[in-house]
Formats: structure tokens, sequence, C-alpha cells
């Protein structure tokens, strides 16, 4: 960003000049996303004026509405399509089994798809979120874009279960993470005081897509064949990316120069978050992935009552997200309300789904702990947020979400084998306990704040 004349600008001129030679000046530009921006520039007496440090340009505060909303929306649409994709593997899962589509495949090696793409976003979320600084939030959406629908096209002509961990598996993985650091830090960039509930609204999309494309996955598995219902769910993709890439708009600026900024790992807080995920996503994902096939073989469920139940499940996931969202804006604060979340999930895991021996009453558990779970995943863009700047959100939760990587790609082909093995309570307990110690490292960072118990935080 450069100035060739204060003609070009709306600018204050300061009257202190340095050495009689040196001007200073305050003054507001606007990008090619039409966001002013209040910058600082120094100049000399000959009338040409360049920006001082441009990478700490000073951002007005953030509007807490206006465009935002439709920034929100943006990011909803994208959570759908992202997450709500990667947590309908479920149904897949199910049917692969029930047809005996790749051969006698066991139910561990089979979830490894769904972790696959998982992992894959997670994996590379700390080189998502440096490139989306870098190069734009939508030059990232749109590459994501086209390798999401490339891969379901492609997994639309596996004949091996190779092929599904290529296309499905790594490649949905790698798009989805380019598409999703973008979305998930955006509502920060336009909320402060509501930014808890702004999120949890964008990120209900992963909870409402799995609600919807468990339905329309399991019809379509019924009606047609694995191949079209991964050609049709490509179209789905294609459309609702591309209105997302027109409306998108951030307020901070791409960074085209400078390194990934190692400092924050010097943090103990931070370190503590990053292990505390670690822990918590090897038990997260087990009873999205798992709660079909524990329906259908242990309750003798059907295909579609079992798709149904994960829908219900993604539909707490959303609901929670929203309104855990507006009690921690409200009410309990940021990381009082992750706590809660998790502790909650846990509790429900361990002294709930054990005990399910009905169809109503899995989906009454699938509902109320994802409707926990579902806290996890919002609040810690916004813990993050509140604790280490906006600015560098995408990277730090990329950085999190990379650590995190072992525990989505370990948890549920470790829960699959410990079913195979010693059947679903044991896979229970591990998923449950793994959730309470992330739960005893958050509550460190909690005390790292403030040691007041009852302090809003």
């Amino acid at each position: 960003m450069a100035a060739e004349s204060p003609s070009l600008l709306s600018a204050h001129e300061d009257n202190t000049r340095a050495n009689h030679s040196t001007v200073k000046l305050n003054f507001t530009v606007e990008d090619d996303t039409n966001i002013p921006l209040v910058c600082e520039a120094l100049g000399d007496e000959s009338g040409k004026y360049k920006v001082n440090n441009e990478e700490h340009a000073r951002l007005e505060p953030p509007p807490d509405g206006g465009y935002g909303w439709v920034v929100v929306f943006s990011s909803f649409v994208t959570h759908v399509i992202v997450l709500g994709i990667q947590y309908s593997w479920g149904v897949y899962q199910s049917h692969f089994l029930l047809q005996n589509t790749f051969n006698g495949i066991s139910q561990p090696v089979l979830s490894f798809v769904g972790t696959l793409a998982t992992g894959t976003l997670y994996l590379f979320g700390m080189i998502s979120g440096r490139l989306a600084e870098r190069f734009g939030f939508r030059t990232m959406l749109s590459i994501g874009s086209l390798l999401i629908v490339g891969s379901l096209v492609l997994a639309s002509f596996a004949t091996e279960l190779w092929h599904l961990l290529l296309t499905q598996g790594f490649m949905f993985g790698l798009g989805s993470s380019f598409a999703f650091f973008p979305a998930v830090s955006l509502p920060s960039q336009w909320f402060e005081k509501r930014r808890s509930v702004a999120t949890g609204m964008a990120m209900s999309g992963s909870g409402i897509g799995g609600f919807v494309f468990s339905i329309v996955v399991g019809k379509l598995l019924v009606s047609v064949d694995f191949r079209w219902t991964l050609r049709i769910i490509a179209l789905i993709v294609l459309v609702s990316m591309t209105v997302v890439i027109i409306l998108v708009r951030v307020r901070i600026p791409p960074k085209r120069r400078g390194g990934t900024d190692w400092t924050v790992f010097k943090e103990p807080r931070f370190i503590l978050l990053l292990v505390m995920g670690l822990f918590a996503n090897f038990g997260f994902f087990i009873p999205f992935i798992f709660l079909p096939s524990y329906g259908v073989k242990q309750l003798g469920l059907s295909l579609e009552q079992g798709s149904f139940i994960l829908s219900i499940t993604n539909l707490g996931s959303a609901a929670g997200r929203i309104v855990l969202g507006m009690g921690a804006d409200q009410y309990f604060g940021k990381i009082n309300m992750l706590t809660i979340c998790m502790l909650t999930s846990a509790i429900c895991v361990l002294a709930w789904w054990p005990f399910t021996d009905s169809f109503g009453n899995l989906l009454s558990f699938g509902f109320v702990s994802a409707f926990f779970s579902g806290g996890f995943i919002s609040m810690m863009p916004v813990v993050i947020a509140g604790l280490f700047g906006v600015e560098r959100l995408p990277s730090l939760m990329g950085t999190q979400y990379t650590t995190s990587a072992v525990g989505t790609f370990a948890g549920s082909p470790v829960a699959g084998a410990i079913i195979e093995a010693k059947g679903w309570v044991p896979a229970m307990i591990y998923a449950g306990c793994l959730t309470l110690i992330s739960v005893m490292l958050l509550l460190a960072v909690r005390f790292m704040e403030t040691k007041k118990i009852f302090a809003r935080i």
C-alpha cells in the first residue's frame, strides 16, 4: 500500500516535523475490499509519502453487524459443505458395509476414509491458514472448492478402497482445509461484542449440513447407486461455493510479506490449548462416525433409521453452536462455556451412551451429546481470538488443528479396533476419558487467566 501524493488521499497533516524535513500523516484509504483502513505515513517536504509499516495498519473497530451478517452467511454455507459432507460419512460407511461394496473390508479399515478426510483437513491447517493470510481468503476458497468438487467426481469412479482413500479421503480433506480455515476466521473480523454468537451461527452450518446431507445421502443411496450419489453432491458443492466466493469479503487484507510467527509457541496458554485439542479430537468424532453402525448392528435398526440418527445428531450440534454461543457472550464467558461443553459431552458419552437400548434413546443421546460437543468446535476460534488477537486467527487456528490431526487420524480407527476386539462399551470409555483429560487441560488455561472461580471469562 503506497501513496504517490497526499492529494490522492483523505489525509490530515500532523503539525510535528522531525528535523524540519519529515512530515507525519494520518489518513484513511480503501483497498479492493472497500473497507476503510486507518494508516500512518511518513514523508518529506518534496510531497512524496510512503506508508510506514503497513503490516501494523490499524483497523477501525468491527461493525458488529451490517455486511458482517452476509459474511456470516458465507461462512455458514462453507461449513455446510465442508463439514456437513464429512459428518455424513457414517451413512456411506454403513451402506458399504451392508452392501459389501469393497469385498469384505472391515469397519476399522473403512472408517479410515472418513478419518483421512477429517485428518487431512486438520493436518494441513497451519499451511492453509498461512496461505489464506498471504494470498487472500477468496483465492483459497476457490482452490478448495475445486478440489472438493473434483474429489467427489473422481470418487464416483472408485472400484477399490484405495481409490476412495485418495479421492473422498485425502483430496477431499485437502480441499476442505483450504476452504475451512478462511471461513472459520471470517466472523471474528466483523464482530467483537457478538463474536461468539456470530461464530456459532456460522459454524452451525456443519451441524445443519450434516443433518441435511445425512438424509439426502441416505435417500440417494437407496434410490440410486453410490456413484451417482457422489456426482449429485458434487454439483451441489459447485453451485453453493460459487455463491460463497461471490459474497465473501474481508476486513484485514492479505499479508504479502513476512513469514510464520513462531513467538506464540512461547506462550504457555497456547501450548496447553494445542495439547487439549489433541486429546479432545481422539474422542470427538467417534459418535458421529459410529452411531449409525451402532444403531444398525447393535440395536437392529434399518439403514434409514441409522442415517436419521446421524442427522439428528448433526442437528443437535448445530443448535448447540448457536445457543451456547449466545450463552458465552451474555452470561458465562468464552472459556467457561467451552469447559462446560466439553465436560457435559464427556459425561454423556460415559454415563448415557452405554445404556442406550432403543431407537428413541439413541436418538436422544445423539442430539444432547452433540448439542454440547458442538460448542467445542464453535468456541475454539472465539477463545483463540480473545486470547491472541484476530489478525493471526487463520494461522493460529490452523496450527491448533494441525496439532489435533494426530487425534483425528488415530481416534476413530483405534475406536473401531476396540469395538472389533472388546465391544462397544470399552470404546465409549476410551472416548469419554480422553475428553475428560482435555477438560483438565482447559481448566489450567482458565485459571492462568484468573483464579476467581465465578469470574466470567
